[in-house]
């Protein structure tokens, strides 16, 4: 049992199944070097999605919203976090997990 528990990763698989059960066509995704966690696509509509345990810290902060720097904002930019403070940007929308659970479609 020498795996470490990876509550970042836990939390990727859940929103993958999430996306999948909704009904989005699910890829992971890299810009510039960045790594995507996902490329959510449904009804022609494109979402880029990163997860993270949290982004309270600093550096998870820069981590998560370098990966959407300099992209194009014909996509939606989406980060889901189990913070309950709002990290929303003019170009990122936050969702906490809990909330983003109870959603319909993105």
């Amino acid at each position: 049992m020498g795996e470490r528990y990876d509550l970042t990763h836990n939390l990727e698989n859940v929103v993958l199944n999430e996306l999948l059960y909704m009904g989005y066509e699910v890829s992971a995704y890299s810009h510039k070097g960045k790594e995507i966690d996902f490329r959510a696509v449904k009804d022609g509509k494109v979402y880029m999605v990163q997860v993270a345990y949290s982004v309270a810290e600093d550096k998870a902060y820069a981590r998560e919203f370098a990966a959407f720097r300099g992209m194009d904002n014909s996509v939606k930019k989406i980060l889901i976090t189990n913070d309950g403070v709002d990290y929303s940007t003019s170009t990122v929308y936050h969702y906490k997990l809990k909330d983003f659970l109870m959603m319909d479609e993105l």
